[in-house]
């Protein structure tokens, strides 16, 4: 999942050099599939949302949501994404500042209080404030799943200690899913407000499904069924981004259920590389237009230039991610971290001796399954 989640974060930052038309000479002269290649960079975004369907369905399987766990849950959230993406509109408000100053004839940004204020609370889109960072749009869609989710839950007062978690809990996720694809199918075109999840909600619902298919066996057919319909939509209304939704989902349920997804894919760089990929999504886009600015400045342009550049934005994008993940996310995560979703486990308090072969067991099969969380 790191590793997936690495190679998408890569291909946002390629599609937003392709799209800024900062290699231009270098693809014409290049065959045009890799042009074709960095266009559909951006497919990255729904391989994100699936990836936290799968791991925020995993990290509250084992709880029974109630009002104070959907709390902790939010703070927990807030705390692992927040001081990242407060850097990053930080960033962002600098560098186009910067930017006014050193290019001529470009116009010194204006921010609001109130729309530095909605993108610190991952409301710009509902308030229809511009956005400061175009990649910030997905955090907004991103909280709004989060909280949903857990409130479905919630409200169907899920135990975990019940076949599918409680005929409640299956029922209204079953609902939810049914609900989903109205947009995918063009049953629905429009939004019930300005920047809801609705529209993108199957998206991480496929991840959710994967996840529960893979814990329950009896989900599989219902699992199958809604990626079919999906992947029918995705492809009859040539939408991409849902295609790649299904087909990520697939991947990630097939890794799960033959054992693989704790282990493919583990190369070392490959595994750095998802580590700092909430970092690199965050501060890639005005890094990636300020050092192709600068350094056409001061060598022009050639579709060898472009090459070399290119090879020099990415690694700035890679080490800057890098620094930002080790001084902000990685404290960001272990804070996070000592927040308890739920103490103790559901399963601990029906099991008959504390320290018996049957906890050990539960520890052993825990282990097995763990995911890192995002």
């Amino acid at each position: 999942m790191d590793a997936l989640r690495g190679v998408a974060a890569l291909g946002v930052v390629f599609y937003h050099a392709y799209e800024g038309n900062h290699l231009s000479g270098l693809l014409a002269a290049l065959p045009a599939w890799v042009a074709h290649v960095l266009k559909h960079g951006a497919l990255g975004v729904p391989v994100f949302f699936v990836l936290s369907g799968f791991v925020i369905s995993h990290s509250v399987a084992r709880s029974r949501v109630t009002p104070s766990f959907i709390g902790r849950f939010m703070l927990r959230r807030s705390i692992r994404l927040d001081p990242p993406y407060w850097f990053a509109i930080a960033l962002a408000i600098g560098f186009a500042v910067l930017s006014a100053r050193v290019v001529p004839g470009k116009e010194q940004p204006a921010y609001a209080a109130g729309q530095i204020m909605a993108h610190l609370l991952y409301l710009q889109e509902v308030l229809s404030y511009p956005a400061i960072n175009p990649v910030f749009w997905t955090l907004c869609q991103e909280v709004q799943f989060y909280f949903v989710y857990v409130l479905l839950l919630g409200l169907a007062r899920n135990d975990p200690l019940l076949p599918l978690q409680g005929p409640r809990t299956a029922l209204l996720l079953g609902l939810a899913a049914l609900l989903s694809l109205l947009w995918p199918l063009g049953l629905v075109t429009t939004e019930p407000w300005r920047g809801s999840f609705l529209p993108l909600w199957h998206n991480f619902l496929l991840g959710a499904g994967a996840y529960w298919a893979w814990r329950h066996a009896e989900v599989v057919p219902f699992y199958l069924a809604y990626g079919a319909l999906l992947l029918f939509a995705g492809m009859s209304h040539s939408d991409n981004f849902t295609t790649a939704s299904v087909l990520t989902s697939l991947l990630l349920w097939t890794a799960a259920a033959s054992g693989r997804i704790v282990s493919a894919c583990s190369w070392r760089w490959l595994q750095v590389l998802g580590a700092i990929s909430y970092s690199l999504y965050l501060t890639h886009n005005p890094i990636t237009g300020a050092a192709f600015r600068a350094g056409y400045t001061l060598t022009g342009r050639s579709p060898i230039l472009e090459a070399f550049w290119w090879f020099v934005v990415t690694g700035a994008c890679l080490a800057f991610a890098w620094c930002v993940w080790w001084l902000i996310e990685r404290p960001s995560i272990g804070l996070a971290g000592r927040i308890p979703l739920a103490s103790p486990p559901a399963e601990d308090l029906r099991s008959p001796a504390a320290g018996g072969p049957e906890r050990d067991g539960l520890r052993a099969a825990k282990a097995r399954a763990a995911v890192r969380d995002p």
